[in-house]
């Protein structure tokens, strides 16, 4: 555990003869998410983190203290970096994910267009809007990169999942003051701008917010003009998008070669079903039949 969060921590049991532990983890030099089970009573602390923590406990007692903070962990709850932090808990199921600071500012510039004021960490759980959003994307990311090696494998699919997860650490909890919000109005070549990066990296690892640094503008702006221009957002643009790459592959793939969930994977559909769906939706097949030709 010291190693993926990157801090000495300090760990006592009420009775070993009673304790066990288990965790999965997927690690990245930015972010990680990680599943921890324990049975027993147990209490840590540590000093601080180098990076935000969100955590939610889906099962078992957990009492927390975070700098001048306390809590239940049955609601999901942000350690900020350099800050103080014990727990207690017992038969735990907890859920987490750590993110570096500057992957946050760089979702915060995509969402306000601009180089955003200083990230406020004080009293973050007490003024939480929507703590049950990071829960659900605790719940997620342990169903899909923790369960499906496949989705931990894929670099898109892992890009994708990140971003996600920091978009709704931003959306939940006041990371900027309230009035931090983004005054330009996105022209028509901003939005040419957002079509010509989808096109060029649609099969790379791009979040909506990597395309509206590249447009120049913020995410809300951007979906805005998207919504005059084209009547859809630009998240429904780039599936698409991906969705024409995936065509082109099944329609080139020699049967045995290769399967639909392959394919699905590689283009950042993490679910065969629903893909199979929006698939169909386009071409009025489904993809196992484009595949058989």
């Amino acid at each position: 555990m010291s190693s993926l969060y990157e801090t000495e921590l300090s760990l006592s049991v009420d009775s070993a003869t009673s304790f066990r532990y288990e965790m999965a983890a997927l690690a990245h030099p930015t972010a990680a998410t990680a599943a921890v089970r324990f049975t027993g009573t147990m209490r840590t602390s540590t000093r601080s983190f180098p990076r935000l923590i969100a955590a939610h406990a889906a099962q078992g007692r957990h009492r927390w203290q975070i700098g001048g903070e306390s809590g239940d962990g049955r609601t999901a709850f942000i350690v900020p970096p350099d800050t103080e932090f014990s727990a207690e808990f017992g038969h735990l199921h907890l859920r987490t994910f750590s993110v570096t600071t500057e992957v946050i500012e760089h979702v915060l510039r995509a969402l306000l267009g601009d180089e955003p004021r200083r990230i406020q960490f004080s009293g973050l759980n007490k003024r939480a809007g929507n703590p049950r959003l990071v829960a659900e994307t605790l719940r997620f990311l342990e169903a899909t990169a923790l369960a499906d090696g496949k989705v931990a494998a894929s670099p898109l699919m892992r890009s994708q999942l990140m971003h996600q997860a920091v978009a709704s650490l931003v959306t939940a909890f006041p990371l900027i003051d309230a009035d931090e919000t983004d005054q330009r109005r996105p022209t028509a070549r901003a939005v040419r701008r957002a079509v010509a990066f989808m096109e060029e990296n649609v099969g790379n690892p791009i979040s909506i917010g990597d395309i509206a640094v590249a447009a120049g503008t913020s995410v809300r702006a951007l979906q805005s003009a998207f919504h005059k221009a084209y009547e859809i957002p630009p998240s429904t643009y780039l599936r698409r998008l991906r969705i024409e790459g995936a065509h082109h592959e099944l329609r080139a793939a020699h049967p045995g070669s290769a399967t639909v969930r392959d394919v699905a994977m590689r283009w950042g559909f993490a679910h065969t079903g629903r893909f199979a769906q929006l698939y169909a939706a386009m071409y009025g097949e489904h993809p196992s039949h484009t595949l058989r030709r």
